[in-house]
This record gives C-alpha cells, sequence and structure tokens, in this order.
C-alpha cells in the first residue's frame, strides 16, 4: 500500500479559531474586571504602583536576568548550544542551582585580547548575558554571598570542567575577572551528549573595540508566528497613571494619538495605529541618585517593569546604557530576542539620576504560539553579512554590535497574528536595523 501525504493544511485555521476563543474568553474577563470601571467611570482608582499580586508573585528577577546564550569551548574550537526542544540556559541554571561561594577574588587583564585567551579557556562552557548584571542579582541563584560582592559587574559566567571547585564571573567592559571559589557544581559535561542539543561553531572577536559573537557557518533559525492581542488601555491607565481624589486623569485625541495626563506628573501617549505607548513620571518617586550602582539601576528599573503586571515568561533582559540608564527588555524565542521598531514583546524603562521614571512598550502582547507556514530560515555565516554591508558602502565604524534576532511582520491570513522571521540586525549609529534594509540603502529603526 503506497503511503499517502497527509495534508496539514488545515491545522492552522483549527489552531487559530482554538486560539481565538481563547483570547475572546480572557479578553470578557478583561472588560467585566472591576478595575476596568475604574477607570473609565469611578471616583478613583487604585493608586499608580497597584499591582496584582497574583500575577506580581509570578515575576522573578531571578528569571529575566537570565544569560541568553549557552557556549562550550574545546580543541580550539567554540560551539553555540541550542536546542527548540528544550531550554538549555534553564537546564544550565538547574546544574548550578544552590551552589555555594566561599570566597571571590579578582583579577584585571590589561588587554582585550589577553581577556579573550582567558574566555577561550579549553573544555569549559560560558553562559553569556546580553548586557551586564551584578552578582547582588545573581545570588538569587547561588547561596552565600556577601553584601559587598554584590555590586560586582559582569557579562558572562566561565564554568571550567577540568578546574573543580572555581568558576569565573568575567566583564567585558572593564576586563575583570571574579574567580569564585565555589562547593561542588552539577555536571555540565553531559550537556553536548544530549541528543536533543544543536552545536553551530561560532567565535568571539574584537569588533570596533567589542568582543562580539561571529556564527562561522551558515545557521538554520525556526521562523515563529504568534496570535496577538491588544490590552485594554485603560488596564495600563490604572497600572501607571492611577487616580484618587486629589488627581484627576485628563484624556484627550490629538495627531492620532490618545494622551493622559494627571495634575501629579505622570503622563501616557498611545499611538492609536500600532499601539505604541511612551508613559513618563516627573513625580520623583524614585530618590535623586547621580551615582546609584548598576545592582540598583537594574533592581530599580525591574519594579517598574512588574508596575506593567504583565506575563513575563519569555522576557529576559537585554540591553542597559549606562549614560541614559535606560533598560531593555526583550521577549526571547528558541534563544534569540524579537526586535521591534513598534516594541512589539519588549520593554524599556528608564529611570534618571534625577528621579524620573520613562516606560516605552506595546499595547499588543503575545498570547500563544501558531503554526509557522514554514520550518526554518537559513542565514548566512556573520563574515558573509559583514561583507555585504561592507560592499554596500555601509560605514563600519558606526557599526556598534552585530546579532541575530526575530523580525515581526503582519501575518497575510490573519490580523490577529504576527510572524516572527529570523533575520541579523545590525545596531548601527545605536539603532536595530535589519541588516538587509541597511545592504539596499534602506536606514530606519525596525
Amino acid at each position: 500500500m503506497k503511503n499517502k501525504k497527509r495534508n496539514w493544511s488545515w491545522l492552522l485555521p483549527v489552531a487559530l479559531i482554538i486560539a481565538v476563543l481563547i483570547s475572546i474568553i480572557f479578553t470578557v474577563l478583561i472588560w467585566v474586571t472591576p478595575s476596568n470601571f475604574q477607570v473609565f467611570g469611578a471616583k478613583s482608582v487604585p493608586a499608580a504602583g497597584s499591582v496584582d499580586k497574583n500575577v506580581a508573585g509570578k515575576q522573578s528577577i531571578a528569571d529575566v536576568y537570565l544569560p541568553v546564550s549557552l557556549t562550550y569551548y574545546e580543541n580550539d574550537t567554540r560551539y553555540q548550544l541550542s536546542s527548540t526542544k528544550i531550554d538549555v540556559i534553564d537546564l544550565a541554571r538547574r546544574r548550578g542551582k544552590n551552589v555555594r561561594i566561599k570566597k571571590i577574588t579578582k583579577k584585571t587583564f590589561r588587554s582585550q585580547e589577553e581577556y579573550l585567551k582567558f574566555l577561550n579557556m579549553n573544555d569549559s562552557y560560558s553562559l553569556n548575558y546580553s548586557a551586564p548584571v551584578t552578582l547582588g542579582l545573581f545570588k538569587n541563584h547561588m547561596k552565600s554571598m556577601t553584601k559587598s560582592d554584590a555590586n560586582y559587574a559582569f557579562s558572562r559566567i566561565l564554568v571550567p570542567l577540568n578546574r573543580h571547585g572555581v568558576i569565573y564571573f568575567m566583564d567585558d567592559h572593564s576586563l575583570n575577572v571574579y574567580t569564585a571559589h565555589v562547593q561542588a557544581i552539577g555536571k555540565m559535561s553531559s550537556l553536548i551528549t544530549r541528543r536533543d542539543i544543536k552545536m553551530v561553531r561560532v567565535e568571539y572577536r574584537l569588533f570596533n573595540g567589542h568582543i562580539t559573537k561571529y556564527f562561522l557557518q551558515p545557521i538554520e533559525v525556526p521562523k515563529s508566528s504568534y496570535l496577538i492581542n491588544r490590552e485594554n488601555t485603560g488596564l495600563f491607565v490604572t497600572r501607571l497613571i492611577g487616580s484618587n481624589e486629589n488627581s484627576a486623569v485628563t484624556t484627550r485625541e490629538q495627531k492620532k494619538q490618545t494622551i493622559y495626563t494627571d495634575d501629579a506628573g505622570q503622563r501616557m501617549v498611545i499611538k492609536n495605529h500600532n499601539g505604541y505607548v511612551s508613559y513618563t513620571n516627573y513625580a520623583k518617586e524614585i530618590a535623586e541618585a547621580r551615582h546609584r550602582s548598576l545592582y540598583d539601576s537594574l533592581t530599580l528599573s525591574f519594579d517598574r517593569l512588574k508596575l506593567l503586571d504583565v506575563a513575563l515568561d519569555d522576557v529576559r533582559y537585554s540591553e542597559f546604557d549606562f549614560q541614559s540608564k535606560n533598560a531593555t527588555y526583550r521577549s526571547y524565542i528558541n534563544g534569540f530576542p524579537i526586535i521591534s521598531a513598534d516594541e512589539y514583546g519588549s520593554y524599556q524603562v528608564q529611570i534618571t539620576d534625577s528621579g524620573n521614571q520613562h516606560l516605552v512598550f506595546s499595547l499588543y502582547t503575545l498570547q500563544v504560539p501558531v503554526p509557522a507556514d514554514s520550518n526554518a530560515v537559513q542565514l548566512p555565516n556573520t563574515d558573509d553579512v559583514m561583507e555585504s554591508l561592507k560592499q554596500s558602502g555601509i560605514d563600519m565604524q558606526k557599526i556598534n554590535n552585530v546579532q541575530i534576532g526575530y523580525r515581526e511582520s503582519k501575518n497575510e491570513s490573519s490580523a490577529l497574528v504576527i510572524d516572527l522571521t529570523p533575520t541579523y540586525f545590525v545596531k548601527y549609529n545605536n539603532v536595530w536595523i535589519d541588516y538587509r534594509d541597511l545592504v539596499h540603502n534602506e536606514e530606519g529603526s525596525r
């Protein structure tokens, strides 16, 4: 009997119908929630900063400040480990859970070349962050850490397999390496023997003064599609601005955007066509601190992020601007971030030295994944991307960074679905742009 090829074309419509029904149910629940009526008709609403304890309790700072990639180095070759079936970062984290730090010593390398050579330690794993964090945030994963160690900044955790009792916290910016003497850590070597782990050859190089990851071979990255939902504006008016007997919220329409203000120094602007939200609080609820530490800045940023009371299951800390004190958090899929000009799946939190607060995010949130129209996209190696940029006449000195991420586009079949396509993003003049737009001279943030 000949095997008949199964037609799976019915799967997407069915999945969409189920997802839409789920979305409608939750939307109805949201609309009948008392907090919604409080915004538009009641005399008072919860004070700014009020958070649903049921949701906030699930939003762990330890889960947001996590590494975003895991690499392994052996025999002069580095591999990035990934999987579409398991979370390799969470697996590595569980191997090192509850490790006790006994002592920390510090060493500063004289050059980036020496630092990079140490990073390429044979037979070692490297857990890599997208931006600097501190040991004070990492204490949620380890025990017996002193308060004096809290402000030590690092961007990588190096775990040697042949040096028992030590791990290294490495900071690309200062070239500091903190040697942590620890009790036995869980066995990491078994990770590379798992059948569900994919290994892709990568390399760290110096580019424009930054340590940059290069993919040495073409890489296949799955496409993805998600059901999206536009959250009720009133919920965020309640959570961020709030109101009381002495402070009323004023609403006005201006140039295709809605502006909410109060007389306490809060302002929220929503662009009606794409759900882009910009919120500013000039009330200075947070004390001025011109020398606020990185640990304090990131902790405060996370506290502000929690005010949105949104699910952060796939959201990770992605960037931090030391000058503006702006922290960026992005949704990660298959280990790669969503980078969008309309802020789909991302949140920006800024707390200035003077105490002002600024948040940027989107009313559209990712709900549930739906079947994509194809399995994967094959991306070129990083050298080919750099060469195409150079041949197009791009000023390579203006490139701050390059990484693989997801670019969003509207689904042709349903307005309720967003398609996410992997591509290389280039940070050009401090703005993330799809490298293909740069090659075709279509500069603009994406």
